[in-house]
């Protein structure tokens, strides 16, 4: 192994004993049911207050003769609509006011690649690349993004807001949301993640479950029976900053090297294509409690539910 390698390595290991020895201090004084939700470590309750509305503006101007230029995220909401003329309707709502983008379904094709090469990488970003394949990730060349497998082994370890409270001490500052609901004699919970995972940027969809008579706040990952067909778009102001999915999963995530980019700079449009019209009412209702809007904040078609989180 090279001195650059070695280096690296000893450097996440070293990173991941801090951070064992801090949650262990915060385990033991802390509160499981807090968060970090700033870039100066300081942990909150877990709020989640939707804004008035999730739908991009854009200034009234008198009408010129100029061409205005098609974003990137428009273009590719407009390709998307031409393609899935099956979700068409969701262009226009009632609740969507002149002069103010429509809200839009979000569907990727689900394609990455699978590829070691690193190919589009140059160090050092290549040797770090190379821990995180070695930590169980893959890597898409065409977006140069890394992201997890079904079958990984953070599946082995359900999930706590322990991991929440412990991620600042990792250097880890991102936005989260949990939705809960209970459905077919089980607690589930639905989290959304956006912002900085260290030296990445990115977002995450995680499904989870407990039994009802469990009193500890530990839930599991679903098995692959229970996995939703999921994906997510993120942006980047109006710029589309990176796609996953759709493709069934527990665990659906996405992370750009080295990419420091603040949680609230990030839109993230988060899909879930349920099998069951009760769980996406369940679902429905738990986004509701949240305060979410329809058509605003979310829209549901169907067995389908995208959600616009700023």
């Amino acid at each position: 192994m090279n001195t650059k390698k070695s280096t690296a390595i000893w450097a996440v290991a070293a990173v991941i004993v801090v951070a064992l020895i801090a949650a262990a201090v915060w385990l033991i004084t802390g509160d499981s049911e807090k968060q970090p939700t700033s870039a100066d470590g300081i942990v909150e309750d877990i709020t989640y207050t939707p804004p008035e509305t999730s739908i991009k503006t854009q200034p009234e101007t008198e009408a010129t003769s100029v061409e205005r230029t098609t974003s990137a995220a428009e273009g590719y909401v407009e390709n998307f609509l031409a393609e899935a003329n099956t979700y068409s309707q969701t262009v226009e709502t009632q609740t969507t006011p002149a002069g103010q983008k429509p809200f839009f379904h979000v569907v990727t094709d689900g394609t990455v690649t699978d590829d070691k090469s690193l190919e589009g990488l140059e160090e050092p970003l290549k040797t770090v690349g190379e821990v995180i394949l070695a930590a169980g990730f893959r890597y898409d060349k065409n977006q140069q993004i890394f992201y997890s497998e079904e079958e990984s082994w953070q599946r082995n370890f359900g999930f706590t807001p322990f991991y929440d409270a412990a991620a600042a001490f990792t250097g880890m500052y991102y936005d989260t949301m949990r939705l809960k609901f209970n459905y077919a004699d089980k607690d589930w919970m639905i989290q959304i993640w956006k912002g900085r995972y260290g030296i990445t940027t990115g977002g995450e969809m995680g499904i989870y479950y407990k039994e009802p008579t469990q009193e500890e706040n530990f839930y599991k990952c679903v098995p692959d029976e229970d996995m939703i067909t999921m994906s997510f778009a993120v942006y980047k102001g109006d710029e589309l900053y990176m796609t996953r999915g759709p493709e069934p999963h527990w665990w659906l995530t996405g992370f750009k090297l080295f990419d420091m980019i603040a949680p609230g700079d990030l839109t993230m449009h988060a899909s879930f294509f349920m099998d069951d019209a009760g769980m996406a009412d369940a679902l429905e209702k738990s986004l509701i409690d949240l305060g979410f809007i329809k058509d605003i904040n979310y829209q549901r078609l169907g067995l389908t539910m995208t959600i616009i989180w700023n």
